[in-house]
């Protein structure tokens, strides 16, 4: 079938050149790893089904879902992606499996919580113990943390592990029902293994959360073992070919050796040690899983943006004097719904990269024993996480309803992306909790700041005061100057007022910290929003300047920054005027700037979208097709529906003719 002549032209129209900015996002050689990844996927017919996986039932759905995961196992030893301490080979993984599932699967925290908690909290004889038998999937496992009634309150967990050094076993007990481990993912039926976050105690004292390796099921019937009793949680929202499941642990036991003891050790007499280090550490794996769901996020994002916005080239409304219907992609209305998602697509993916390479410095640092930055991390991985989640999914709902009609539809492929990424709202830390939590962090660095200490790299703009000095002259790269001068004031402006009010609080309410904290909660949430947001506006515009693009596609991405800053300062610009950190005439300007940028953006919108390189089988979707065949597709999903089977629909006859008759019959 040729390809739709108005996106054939958006593409010939273009002035840059896709390929370039994959390469960007990706790494010339990432982008070609991820592409074999997604193309292994889209080639095997084994995977076929999972296009379909939203139109399944439940029982139907998990049984072609841990079908998938067999066949997967095979393929991932075939490919060489069974590596989990390689980078490279665990986003090559990543990819291959975002290509089989289309979402999330009953294996998936096996890949991105279970082997990487082996691997952060375990000695090096624990995971040469570990985790080869979980690479090869003998050991099947995920990370249970969250309670029925403890979720980010990760101290608050009831679930206890009590040493008896008289067998050198701890006994794992549930001790009520506010305590049932509930939610992990593929706990409900696939998994035989899990890391169990409980309170560790030894002669009556409690040390505090630790993770244990905690067997579940025995690994030749897949019974559960005694003591064990474990299910699935039923349907939610999406996502349900992972069987979210629940744990109810009675005096349960396991070995010594099974308490993961990178940083704190139990000795058979159980004497307790641990390293000097900070409780975060325990936190480590919780930590990474946010900065892989920063990029989940810019990635479920940058598939509506593509969805919504070659729809949108192809799509045709409302005849103008000529009698010509122009694209709906031309209408600035429709430009402002989805060139914000663009931008914050991109934005969210630099930002994604630069809080993983900042989480691998730290790291880094700690295996050196060096822990100074571990607040800085906890601050950039919750604050990002949070943000990342909420906004993209904002944005996935505007794609949807910028798609019309058929944007409600499942051929559209937006409501599975929705349904996949509204999740990490919560998962790993709902927002809210993880915006009062980097609010009072940033409280705390201020004071820091104000009493001479050096702040972590991320936290010291805070020791600076004063207003914007960059001139607001609409050229780019000075645009983009006052802009992040602008949102850096913002951030310390908002830091100081709820910091004053605390103390305010403290002073006059004779109230003590937690509830002085309570009561400016919501300026809490306020200035952790605006410092992730900040982030994500220097993230975006240094990975743009540290890019080594061509003069015309590294244009048009500083375009991308300057709109992206401008509209943020601009939807929020009650906050920014508040605080002095522009006044009403530069308002204006970046108002009628953030207008002339949606022409400059118009060029090349689909193919800056293109750029994200997603595959028709990623996409699923009707009008997200790269050949812009979009009705024609949405002809034939129409034609698959169920109830054509048959043209006379058997509840015709055993329904609808009866009632008819009766009524005639009384008539």
């Amino acid at each position: 079938m040729p390809t739709n002549t108005d996106i054939a032209a958006e593409r010939a129209n273009s002035n840059i050149n896709a390929r370039d900015l994959t390469f960007t996002l990706y790494g010339e050689d990432g982008a070609y790893r991820r592409k074999l990844a997604f193309e292994r996927a889209d080639k095997d017919q084994a995977f076929e089904k999972s296009k379909k996986f939203s139109l399944m039932d439940r029982d139907k759905l998990y049984d072609e879902a841990i079908r998938m995961e067999t066949v997967v196992a095979q393929r991932l030893q075939e490919y060489g992606y069974n590596n989990s301490k390689d980078i490279q080979t665990f986003l090559d993984r990543g990819y291959f499996l975002s290509a089989v599932f289309l979402g999330v699967h009953p294996f998936a925290i096996h890949f991105g919580g279970f082997i990487p908690s082996i691997l952060g909290q375990g000695t090096p004889e624990q995971i040469q113990e570990f985790l080869p038998k979980a690479e090869c999937m003998e050991y099947i496992g995920t990370y249970c943390q969250t309670e029925l009634s403890h979720g980010s309150f990760v101290r608050g967990l009831e679930t206890t592990a009590t040493y008896d050094k008289s067998t050198e076993e701890f006994i794992l007990h549930t001790p009520n029902l506010s305590a049932i481990k509930f939610w992990p993912g593929g706990l409900g039926r696939s998994c035989n293994y899990a890391v169990l976050m409980a309170q560790l105690v030894i002669t009556g004292k409690n040390y505090g959360i630790h993770p244990f390796m905690c067997q579940l099921r025995d690994l030749n019937t897949h019974q559960p073992l005694p003591g064990v009793e474990v299910g699935d949680i039923n349907y939610k929202f999406g996502g349900n070919a992972l069987d979210n499941g629940y744990l109810i642990l009675t005096h349960y036991r396991i070995p010594r050796t099974h308490l993961l003891m990178k940083y704190a050790q139990v000795s058979p007499d159980g004497t307790y040690t641990r390293q000097d280090v900070p409780p975060q550490i325990a936190y480590l794996s919780m930590t990474f899983l946010r900065t892989i769901l920063v990029t989940a996020s810019a990635s479920s994002l940058a598939k509506a943006a593509t969805i919504a916005t070659r729809y949108s080239a192809v799509r045709r409304q409302t005849a103008n004097r000529d009698g010509i219907e122009p694209q709906i992609l031309d209408y600035q209305t429709q430009q402002m719904k989805l060139f914000p998602a663009i931008c914050t697509a991109y934005a969210l993916h630099f930002s994604g990269a630069a809080l993983q390479s900042a989480y691998n410095d730290i790291l880094a640092s700690v295996g050196n024993g060096d822990m100074s930055r571990l607040s800085e991390l906890h601050c950039l991985t919750s604050g990002l996480k949070a943000y990342s989640a909420d906004i993209s999914s904002h944005h996935i709902e505007v794609c949807r309803r910028s798609c019309g009609g058929h944007g409600y539809s499942h051929a559209s492929g937006i409501p599975d992306i929705y349904q996949q990424n509204v999740i990490n709202c919560t998962v790993e830390g709902e927002s809210t909790v993880l915006y009062l939590q980097v609010g009072r962090s940033l409280v705390k660095f201020l004071k820091k700041a104000d009493s001479g200490e050096k702040l972590p790299p991320a936290l010291a703009f805070l020791s600076e005061s004063s207003p914007p000095t960059a001139k607001l002259t609409l050229r780019t790269e000075s645009t983009l100057d006052f802009c992040v001068s602008v949102f850096k004031y913002n951030i310390v402006q908002l830091s100081r007022a709820v910091t004053h009010q605390i103390a305010q609080s403290l002073s006059t309410n004779s109230v003590n910290l937690e509830a002085a904290l309570a009561l400016h909660s919501l300026e809490l949430v306020k200035t952790a929003q605006a410092f992730a947001q900040y982030l994500t506006v220097v993230m975006f515009v240094d990975g743009v300047k540290g890019s080594k693009l061509n003069p015309k596609e590294k244009l048009c991405m500083l375009h991308m920054c300057e709109f992206y800053a401008i509209h943020n300062i601009v939807e929020e610009s009650g906050q920014f005027l508040k605080n002095e950190a522009l006044n009403a005439e530069q308002l204006s300007q970046l108002c009628q700037h953030r207008t002339f940028l949606l022409t400059k953006l118009r060029l090349n919108a689909v193919t800056l979208v293109d750029a994200f390189d997603y595959p028709d089988r990623l996409l699923n979707s009707c009008l997200g097709r790269y050949d812009g065949n979009v009705y024609e597709a949405l002809y034939e999903y129409a034609k698959d529906s169920t109830l054509n089977q048959h043209q006379v629909h058997p509840s015709y006859h055993k329904y609808i003719k009866p009632m008819q008759q009766a009524i005639r019959a009384k008539l």
